[in-house]
């Protein structure tokens, strides 16, 4: 199984907190870095040697967003954030070559088992071409119909994702069909090529759909707020996929490690009033 995974970052990237248990050939092979928002400057890669570059649309390895054939530089600036990325992938059939496609983050730390998941999977252990991989978090509603607190039920309207789902799918789909489903988050999934493709395709939809009205009172108004209905989406897409029948779903054994963005200098802007990406 062919499969490329692109890894999101806007300010700077190093291989050694994130890919360490690959070697140079290894990360050519599976990984891609992704590049947002290249306009503001500075972004860096630093690669397993330790040693830093400037990114620039000259750079090699480097997917530069900015850059792409059919680019939306609205998606990023009503913040978005990694759903740009599932979109402008998909926008330009940067996906088609591979089995599977996927999306991660410059703050999640492939451990052991990830790796050697990931070798498996390309190796053709995967279900026939069937099985996605998500960060599972818990169950997205349990059998007393209730949401997991990180669905932010109070919050983000799951109703108007379900329409917008059954709509978009010609599904009748009701709440029903989450109960017992995993809850998958961090915009992070490595997903068939057709699967990547119909969650794609719908996320464009949605971003037109919730904005501005997502965004405005008595919803969060700041910057990146709009990426929570998009990452609770993906996680209802997976939901209603594994209810379908169309998906085998495992646990992708990422860490998501709030040091690196601290070892980084990175701040997540996107969690205040301040957009800073």
């Amino acid at each position: 199984m062919s499969v490329k995974i692109f890894t999101v970052f806007h300010k700077v990237l190093d291989e050694r907190l994130v890919w360490a248990e690959f070697p140079a050939a290894e990360i050519d092979r599976y990984f891609a870095p992704y590049a947002v928002n290249i306009e503001k400057p500075g972004k860096r890669l630093v690669g397993l040697d330790g040693k830093t570059t400037e990114v620039s649309s000259e750079s090699p390895r480097v997917i530069v967003e900015h850059d792409l054939g059919w680019h939306d530089p609205a998606l990023q600036a009503r913040g978005f954030l990694e759903t740009s990325c599932y979109v402008h992938a998909w926008r330009n059939r940067l996906h088609e070559p591979f089995d599977f496609f996927g999306v991660t983050q410059y703050d999640m730390r492939w451990t052991a088992p990830a790796a050697a998941m990931l070798r498996g999977l390309a190796e053709g252990g995967a279900a026939g071409g069937r099985t996605a991989f998500g960060i599972v978090c818990g169950p997205l509603v349990d059998a007393q119909g209730q949401f997991h607190p990180l669905a932010f039920e109070q919050v983000l309207d799951w109703n108007f994702l379900l329409y917008s789902y059954n709509r978009h799918f010609d599904q009748a789909w009701g709440i029903e069909a989450l109960v017992g489903k995993p809850l998958t988050l961090f915009q992070t999934y490595v997903l068939p090529r057709a699967e990547f493709a119909a969650l794609a395709g719908w996320l464009e939809v949605l971003c037109a759909e919730v904005y501005p009205w997502a965004n405005e009172p008595p919803n969060a108004t700041h910057w990146g707020a709009l990426s929570g209905y998009t990452e609770r989406a993906e996680a209802l897409f997976m939901a209603l996929r594994l209810h379908e029948g169309r998906i085998e779903l495992q646990h992708l054994p990422l860490e998501h490690d709030a040091g690196i963005p601290a070892a980084l200098g990175v701040t997540k802007d996107h969690y205040g009033q301040a957009s800073g990406r």
